[in-house]
């Protein structure tokens, strides 16, 4: 950090100086990692390794599935990938693939989210006139912040929505500055999100409806501003169609157990239980105070979209805090409450926005340098504490409590992260996690322990293969005393069963809670049966709207 007006000074083109020093900082994060060898597993990374290892064996084997499980998730014909941002799956599915164990997948994704973070952050910082310099500044003071560190801490997946936001933001100056309109830019932007991330991208278009609106506002031609908003809401829809026929194919005839509704809201905010937002780094909340008092005593003299800026900052502030009765709304049942499960989330265009307002109207230099290196330093210091507990012989994963256990060894539980099949770690520790599973009793008080008890347990019974598009399913030993089987699958609407290559009636067949089917052992042939998803039409859509991406982007740069 020293030297780094000298590197912006050679002879290197501005685009290289920024994109070699946010890749040597992402670099330095990832140190920790690598002196220690250790892993954070976090109270997510299992159901994300799950969805993960799902796609890379799809890619691995050549055999799509759009849909179903086949390979992840105890190879249950589960839904979860088609309404979780499905093509990143993939790409994160690629890396899987490609990599020789579970940790080294981690510190590759965790690599690549740091460089795309301190990118996006840097393309936004330029876009609103932030000289060179202090965009890599304000870069790296991003990759610090916890916007990002939550997904290397704690893989909590909205990371992957806060590394792009920033980019995303980026079209609001030309809007704000003189009402020009991005073209395909919305659009494209928008969607982009809405594919990583959805509660990510509801936050960006609650930015983007004052800004378009102040845009309208300013525009001497609203009728033609009001037409490319419309032509940049369907260019949204047709890039995002695979997940609308997803959700409408799922949706349609079954009754699905949504994402837990967190009860206590108010504790997962930045001035309660989730503090460490606004600490991490400590020179953030130092930022956010200054900014802050800034505006009070200088609000009269600050130029409209600097204020304009602030007050979105402001409101995002409000949102992520407790002063809004987060509780007695989920108690209400307002509507959409319930999906945003934390108000911290709401922090990260705080963060973005207290950044850009901070490196735009500081000249301290010192400043700006003793900021950035005291986030650097202290991201090292919080991978080392977090690191820390893979070295304890118990508590040594951190996901949870329902996490389950296939063995109490330590030691094989942590080697199995570090070994080529990365199948070993899914089976030694796997978490019950019932987001998305069918429900066929209406509301399931514990549906964690329906789906430890009718998938997770009884599978080491059964025998599970894969051929083409469909799950085979036997059960190994024969239990003497029972006229039925319930088999460790679940199933859907769109769900068929056959027995060695024979339909199965869905009269013959009763569901579990979560749709586990219970069939007659006299229905079934060589206790054998098969299970695969009807969705061929649904594959070909989420196919044609991976073209429409390119087409998209090759749009935008020639009216660029």
């Amino acid at each position: 950090m020293l030297h780094l007006k000298e590197i912006l000074n050679n002879k290197l083109s501005e685009k290289q100086k920024t994109f070699l020093i946010i890749t040597a900082t992402a670099f330095i994060f990832l140190l920790p990692q690598l002196l220690t060898q250790s892993m954070i597993i976090g109270s997510d990374a299992i159901f994300h390794f799950n969805r993960f290892f799902e796609t890379a064996e799809q890619i691995k084997h050549w055999n799509f599935e759009y849909f179903i499980s086949l390979y992840g998730f105890q190879q249950s014909g589960r839904i979860v990938n088609a309404f979780y941002s499905p093509y990143l799956a993939y790409l994160h599915g690629l890396l899987v693939l490609i990599s020789k164990n579970w940790f080294i997948y981690q510190m590759l994704s965790n690599f690549i989210l740091f460089l795309i973070s301190g990118l996006s952050m840097s393309q936004f910082l330029k876009a609103g006139h932030v000289t060179q310099l202090k965009s890599c500044y304000g870069a790296i003071f991003y990759m610090s912040t916890f916007s990002v560190l939550y997904w290397v801490t704690r893989q909590g997946f909205s990371s992957w929505g806060a590394a792009i936001m920033p980019l995303c933001l980026s079209i609001i100056f030309p809007v704000l500055q003189g009402g020009k309109f991005p073209k395909f830019k919305l659009g494209i932007l928008t969607a982009l999100m809405f594919q990583v991330h959805m509660l990510s991208a509801l936050i960006l278009v609650m930015i983007y409806l004052p800004v378009f609106a102040y845009g309208l506002f300013r525009s001497s031609q609203k009728l033609s501003f009001l037409r490319q908003i419309l032509r940049e809401i369907l260019l949204f829809i047709l890039l995002t169609l695979n997940i609308w026929a997803a959700f409408f194919t799922a949706f349609q005839q079954n009754n699905l157990i949504a994402p837990f509704v967190n009860k206590e809201m108010s504790s997962n905010t930045i001035n309660q239980n989730s503090y460490y937002w606004l600490i991490n780094p400590i020179s953030l909340l130092i930022v956010l105070f200054l900014v802050v008092a800034y505006f009070l005593t200088k609000w009269t003299i600050m130029d409209n979209m600097n204020r304009f800026l602030f007050s979105i900052l402001t409101f995002f502030l409000i949102l992520s805090t407790s002063v809004i009765p987060w509780n007695h709304l989920i108690d209400k049942q307002v509507p959409l409450v319930g999906l945003v499960q934390f108000p911290f989330r709401f922090f990260v265009p705080v963060t973005i926005l207290a950044i850009y307002l901070f490196f735009k109207l500081s000249n301290v230099k010192k400043a700006n340098l003793l900021f950035v290196s005291a986030g650097i330093i202290q991201v090292i210091l919080l991978m080392f504490t977090s690191l820390g507990a893979w070295r304890k012989t118990e508590n040594f994963l951190t996901s949870g409590t329902s996490t389950i256990l296939a063995t109490e060894n330590a030691k094989d539980i942590k080697s199995s992260f570090f070994v080529k099949d990365k199948a070993k770690a899914l089976e030694l520790v796997q978490k019950p996690t019932p987001d998305y599973l069918p429900s066929y009793t209406g509301r399931n008080k514990n549906p964690y322990q329906l789906y430890a008890n009718e998938i997770i347990h009884p599978n080491d019974n059964f025998n599970k293969t894969v051929k083409k598009n469909r799950i085979i399913v036997k059960e190994k030993l024969q239990e003497k005393n029972s006229r039925t089987i319930e088999f460790p699958v679940t199933i859907y609407t769109n769900s068929k069963l056959t027995t060695k290559g024979k339909p199965i009636s869905k009269k013959k067949y009763k569901l579990s809670k979560i749709g586990s089917p219970i069939i007659a052992r006299t229905e079934i042939r060589n206790n054998q049966i098969e299970l695969e998803f009807d969705n061929s039409k649904q594959n070909y859509l989420a196919a044609a709207v991976m073209l429409f991406w390119p087409i998209a982007f090759i749009l935008q740069r020639k009216t660029a």
